[in-house]
């Protein structure tokens, strides 16, 4: 059943119950069960499930060119912008950034004017294949993968920017939905004061393509190593090295999970360049041993 969080909970009461409630959907599995947490700035909102969500947004079957299997798929799906002013009425509209939580520890975040200028969905089920999964390359091989709770996809089929843009902002196994500040979400993360315009280029494609899967300073998400640990930061790495495992990393490392810089990706070169200034930039910014 949906329902509803408190939201005048302290900061470090909400951030556990948050994340309680995220461990107990990562472990469900019935029909009643595909439910999304929404949080404000860490503060819980609400948890509603599908049931509560098709009623208060009328869903829609939408056709997309899947970006992980190269190909089109039709979804059923629900409107985000409705969704979230379901929730939070317009006022959320003024927020800067959306972070999405998926069940794996993936934390992609994206613009809310991304979302406001492009058609978003949060696809629950898929039409035109057997069950709600995509095939996925992944280690070096074709892999099915189960896309519930919740799917986030893209009109792409006549959006030219989404589709070159391949597969960022396309979250599944999607348990939560939070609005965030970056100043105040991933201060960390921050590069040094007065950096080079390449540095504070390369923090911009870092928060896209990196901080997702990596920390760093101890934020972004949980699927691979700290990138600045004491004692190893990845930066210390030979640049030659660092290049290749950006832009190729199966040639480094076969069958890891790691994936390839978006191959699409305009001035990608300059890009794989900016993102090293910046890991380069931020090895001196380690915090001390035991803080947060």
């Amino acid at each position: 059943m949906a329902h509803s969080l408190k939201t005048e909970w302290p900061g470090r009461a909400a951030a556990l119950a948050l994340a309680v409630v995220l461990a107990g959907l990562a472990q469900a599995g019935s029909e009643s069960s595909v439910e999304l947490a929404f949080t404000r700035r860490g503060e819980p909102v609400a948890v509603l499930d599908l049931a509560a969500l098709r009623r208060a947004v009328e869903p829609a079957q939408v056709r997309v060119l899947e970006p992980y299997e190269d190909g089109e798929a039709t979804f059923d799906a629900l409107p985000l912008v409705d969704v979230l002013d379901a929730v939070h009425g317009r006022g959320w509209r003024d927020e800067e950034e959306l972070l999405f939580t998926c069940r794996d520890g993936y934390q992609p975040t994206v613009p809310v004017a991304r979302v406001l200028s492009h058609r978003a969905w949060l696809a629950f089920d898929r039409v035109d294949a057997e069950g709600f999964a995509i095939r996925k390359r992944e280690s070096g091989s074709l892999k099915r993968v189960e896309l519930g709770p919740f799917y986030l996809v893209w009109e792409n089929l006549e959006d030219a920017q989404i589709r070159l843009e391949s597969d960022y902002g396309w979250p599944y196994q999607l348990v939560g939905i939070d609005l965030i500040r970056s100043a105040d979400h991933f201060p960390k993360l921050a590069p040094p004061a007065g950096a080079s315009e390449p540095v504070r280029a390369g923090f911009a494609a870092y928060r896209v393509h990196c901080s997702k899967c990596h920390k760093l300073n101890g934020e972004g998400g949980n699927l691979g190593p700290e990138l600045n640990a004491p004692g190893r930061p990845l930066a210390d790495r030979d640049p030659a090295w660092l290049r290749a495992w950006i832009e190729e990393p199966e040639r480094i490392r076969p069958n890891t999970r790691m994936e390839p810089l978006n191959p699409k990706l305009p001035d990608r070169e300059r890009v794989v360049e900016e993102i090293i200034a910046y890991l380069h930039a931020m090895v001196g910014t380690k915090p001390a041993p035991g803080a947060r």
